[in-house]
C-alpha cells in the first residue's frame, strides 16, 4: 500500500507531537514546555560536530533540546542516526550548500533513504559563482532542485527546506517563499534564519516577512545578536543580544508557527557545555508567556 503524502501539516503536526513526548520522558522539566521544540546546530560544537557525537548528544539530552542539525555527510550518515536514536534526540535536520547551476545529483538516492519516515529537513543553502544573490534568472535551475530533492524523498519524509543565507544565491526568506510556491510541492518549504535576515538588511521588518511566509514555513533560526543593527552583529547565545528576541518571538508566535525552532551557534567561543546551557535557560523564560 502506497504511503500517503507527508503535508505539511503532517510535519509540523508531528514535530509538536515529538515535542510533547520528549516532554514527558523528562518529568523535572515539564512545567517548563515551550511553544516549540528547539534543536541545536551541529556548529554548536564547532569541528567537532561528529567527531564527538556521542557526548554532544548527552549534553543536549541533558538541557532539554530536541535534537540537531548536521552538515551534509553521507557516510558519517548511518552511525549518527543511531547515536541519536539511542540518545533519544532527532536528526532535525541535514544541511548541505550545493551550487543552483549543477544538475541535482542522483547519487543521493541512497542517504536520503536512510531518512524515510523522520521529518528530518533537507536544508539546502543554494550557492551559486554565476548569479547574484536572489536573481530570479536561476529560479528554474532553483525550482530543478528542489523537485529533484523533493522525488527522492518521496512520501514518508524527509523533506525539503530552502536554507536562507546571506551571500548565497537563496540569501533571503522571501527567496524560499518564492521557489517554494513554484516547485508546487507538500513536502517543499522554507526557513526563517534571524541572523541571515539581520545580515542582508532586511527590507521588511521580520513580522512581515514571517507572515508571508506562513503556509510555506518549515522552521524558524533564532541566536543572539551583539553590535549595533546596522552592522553584521555578532552571533550570540539566547541570553546576550541587542535585538528584542522576545519582541521577535512574539511575531513568530502571532502568525501562528508551529515549530519547530534552531539555535544557531556559529562562531560562539565559549564552550557548548556554557553557552547551550545558557540558551535554553534563556530559551524557556523568552516563550514562558507565549
Amino acid at each position: 500500500m502506497r504511503t500517503p503524502p507527508l503535508t505539511r501539516r503532517d510535519f509540523l503536526a508531528s514535530a509538536s507531537a515529538a515535542a510533547a513526548a520528549f516532554a514527558c520522558t523528562r518529568p523535572s522539566r515539564s512545567a517548563e514546555a515551550t511553544p516549540w521544540p528547539l534543536y541545536a546546530f551541529g556548529n554548536a560544537f564547532k569541528d567537532k560536530e561528529l567527531a564527538t557525537l556521542d557526548d554532544n548528544c548527552r549534553l543536549l539530552k541533558d538541557l532539554g533540546y530536541a535534537g540537531i542539525e548536521l552538515h551534509h555527510n553521507p557516510a558519517a550518515l548511518p552511525k549518527a542516526l543511531e547515536t541519536l536514536d539511542r540518545h533519544g534526540l532527532k536528526l532535525s535536520g541535514v544541511y548541505a550548500t550545493p551550487k543552483v547551476e549543477d544538475a541535482p545529483p542522483a547519487d543521493w538516492d541512497g542517504w536520503i533513504r536512510l531518512l524515510k519516515g523522520r521529518d528530518t529537513r533537507i536544508e539546502l543553502g543554494l550557492t551559486s559563482k554565476t548569479f547574484k544573490p536572489s536573481d530570479p534568472a536561476a529560479d528554474g535551475k532553483g525550482v530543478a532542485w528542489l523537485k529533484a530533492v523533493s522525488d527522492l524523498c518521496a512520501d514518508s519524509g524527509p523533506v525539503v527546506s530552502v536554507y536562507p543565507h546571506a551571500g548565497f544565491w537563496t540569501e533571503r526568506c522571501e527567496d524560499g517563499v518564492r521557489l517554494a510556491k513554484a516547485a508546487a510541492r507538500k513536502n517543499v518549504g522554507t526557513h526563517f534564519n534571524l541572523v541571515h535576515w539581520q545580515w542582508v538588511q532586511p527590507a521588511k521588518p521580520a513580522g512581515q516577512v514571517l507572515a508571508e511566509a506562513r503556509s510555506h514555513l518549515f522552521a524558524v533560526t533564532v541566536n543572539g545578536l551583539k553590535g549595533p543593527a546596522e552592522k553584521r552583529q555578532a552571533i550570540r547565545p539566547l541570553d546576550d543580544s541587542d535585538l528584542d528576541l522576545a519582541a521577535f518571538l512574539a511575531e513568530v508566535k502571532r502568525v501562528g508557527f508551529a515549530g519547530p525552532a534552531g539555535l544557531q551557534c556559529y562562531g560562539v567561543q565559549e564552550p557548548p557545555a556554557e553557552h547551550l546551557k545558557r540558551s535554553m535557560e534563556a530559551w524557556r523564560k523568552l516563550t514562558a508567556g507565549l
